[in-house]
């Protein structure tokens, strides 16, 4: 019998005009797969930033004075709202960012906010250009892990990306040594006490098709452990409603799955 793994490999094969019918087939609902997997493959989620996209993200935000794109936490504003007074100085991690009208959003609110983008270097190309073209002294670039850690940070976004990093338990607890606040949005976590499942699972991304993405989904406890143990405190954990995701083909053997955000404080 055919299984899930060839069935998505070949729904790959078939012509794109062809494949946008299939979101609309029950066969097709499944957003990830199990794998095999002990590691990362070291060339996954390849992405390059778009000069043009920021730009025009910036151009709309001049008329509307609102942030037009999407995120996955929509109400991290709010968020921060109940931390922070619009005039306080306070430094801003944003990990895995991707858009600028965030970055105007957040100078807008909170007029002292200390703001630092940290990704990969291609997709920071264009927010270096948007830097010196518009002037954004106060946009602070980091594509590396040295640079990173040498600044300590009251809040720590990390936007849908943790589970794209390998190594993801040493700079978990790198960035603890000098972080306030570490908050995660769109994160896959679940319940297990199997062994094979005691710590995470790698997953294969695909519903978007023919990109192939892995990442990681964690293991509640576990996870939470990394912080529990160096003197942080969950503050809440709630579903994430931006998506929908399907996790039917994991609930045979993983419990409690859940598309979340949370937020850690630490205690000292």
């Amino acid at each position: 019998m055919i299984n899930l793994d060839q069935l998505y490999s070949i729904k790959q094969k078939i012509p794109k005009f062809i494949r946008g019918i299939f979101p609309k087939l029950d066969i097709f609902r499944y957003y990830f797969l199990k794998t095999n997997l002990n590691n990362l493959p070291k060339k996954n989620y390849p992405e390059e930033g778009n000069l043009e996209y920021q730009i025009s993200l910036i151009e709309k935000f001049k008329i509307s004075k609102k942030q037009s794109s999407s995120m996955t936490c929509p109400h991290l504003i709010q968020l921060l709202l109940l931390k922070y007074t619009p005039d306080q100085n306070f430094s801003f991690l944003d990990i895995g960012g991707e858009k600028i009208d965030f970055y105007l959003i957040l100078k807008k609110k909170f007029k002292n906010i200390k703001y630092y983008l940290f990704n990969q270097k291609p997709m920071l190309k264009p927010f270096y250009e948007i830097k010196e073209i518009y002037n954004y002294k106060d946009l602070n670039l980091v594509d590396n892990y040295e640079k990173l850690l040498v600044t300590s940070y009251d809040f720590v976004n990390f936007g849908s990306c943790i589970q794209y990093f390998d190594d993801y338990e040493t700079f978990l607890k790198k960035i603890q040594k000098n972080s306030k606040h570490i908050f995660f949005s769109a994160t896959h976590l679940y319940d297990s006490l199997e062994k094979n499942y005691d710590k995470d699972i790698i997953v294969k991304q695909v519903n978007v098709l023919p990109q192939e993405n892995y990442l990681y989904f964690f293991n509640r406890k576990k996870f939470f452990e990394l912080f529990e143990e160096n003197n942080f405190e969950l503050v809440f954990e709630n579903e994430n409603l931006t998506d929908n995701v399907n996790y039917n083909n994991f609930k045979s053997y993983l419990d409690n799955i859940q598309y979340s955000d949370f937020l850690f404080v630490n205690k000292k």
